[in-house]
């Protein structure tokens, strides 16, 4: 099974870097219009959009495939902006106001934080949203633990504005613009479930960035598993102590999701051999070095059935060693400087 596995991501691999432009820009085009879609899902306020929202989604689906990546996150706040300026044009104002000051704040350094943002509130309804936190801090640093925290906050900012416009619709209209800018504020802080979501990301992401970085065998997948525990623990505890509803049976199926994304996709970044981990140990005028190295699996799949694993590890260690050496001696030259 594993051997199937390895030469599968080995094949897709070698498929993608063939074809790079073009399985890129039509994976663009899947995520472009399964983001548009969720977003027109959770947010039916425009009949103009539900009239022509199919058709909309497929053009900017098709243009999202040939154009920048930032542009798939402006169509998308665009979309948003556009069905709750249905509802309410000063919480259209004060929604667009958030997203421009997380930019101004964090979003401007790096794309990923903009994509953790977007796809928190889009996941959402398909019960894997863990599966944000847990692959970004598989990934990347603790800078992007904002993104979670604004993330939580856009999908509870848009639940209340779709409560609002459930409510508004069987009242009596005051003529009081400020409502369901009022509403919205009462909304989110009196929300305990918000803040428990925040404080289970937070947990979540810590302790898989934590443990990932552990000098121990497996230490990704051990990372993946206690995120896990802990995600279904906070929501266990939300239910306990806020009586906030967490539905077992959905909440078993939505960690087997996140648990089968988050493996896959570990798997095909970096799959290790532990059985072949190597300790190199060597000195130079100051300093003495040890160094563990653990080879990655790679697969080369021939023509035939036949497929090979293959093992360069002498000529690794040796490069390892070069390498560390070299980047000693660069950074030895730059104090010098």
């Amino acid at each position: 099974m594993m051997m199937a596995l390895l030469v599968l991501k080995t094949r897709c691999k070698d498929f993608y870097e063939k074809n790079y432009r073009i399985v890129r820009s039509v994976m663009k085009i899947l995520i472009g219009f399964a983001i548009y879609n969720m977003i027109l899902y959770q947010l039916p306020f425009s009949s103009e959009l539900r009239e022509y929202g199919l058709l909309l989604t497929v053009i900017l689906a098709l243009i999202s495939g040939f154009v920048p990546d930032t542009v798939i996150i402006f169509f998308s706040s665009a979309l948003a902006l556009i069905e709750i300026s249905a509802v309410s044009y000063l919480v259209a104002g004060c929604f667009f106001l958030v997203i421009l000051i997380y930019l101004l704040l964090f979003g401007r350094y790096t794309k990923s934080q903009s994509y953790i943002v977007l796809l928190i509130p889009v996941l959402w309804p398909l019960n894997i949203v863990y599966v944000v936190p847990i692959v970004a801090a598989l990934f990347l640093n603790l800078a992007m633990i904002p993104a979670c925290l604004v993330g939580v906050l856009m999908r509870f900012i848009l639940l209340g504005i779709k409560n609002y416009q459930m409510i508004s619709q069987n009242a009596v209209d005051t003529g009081n613009t400020l409502e369901g800018l009022q509403y919205c504020i009462d909304f989110l802080f009196k929300n305990k479930e918000m803040l428990m979501y925040m404080m289970t990301f937070i947990l979540v992401y810590i302790f898989v960035f934590w443990i990932r970085r552990g000098r121990f065998s497996h230490a990704s997948h051990i990372g993946i598993f206690v995120g896990l525990v802990i995600a279904m623990s906070g929501a266990i505890a939300g239910d306990a102590f806020w009586n906030i509803d967490a539905n077992l049976i959905k909440l078993l199926l939505g960690m087997a999701v996140t648990a089968a994304i988050s493996y896959l996709i570990q798997f095909f970044r970096m799959t290790l051999d532990y059985t072949g981990v190597h300790k190199l140990q060597f000195e130079d005028e100051d300093y003495l070095y040890y160094v563990k190295a653990v080879p990655k699996m790679k697969v080369a799949p021939g023509d035939k059935t036949v497929t090979r694993i293959e093992e360069d590890r002498d000529e690794g260690i040796i490069d390892l060693k070069e390498e560390i050496e070299k980047v000693l001696e660069e950074d030895m030259n730059s104090d010098h400087k």
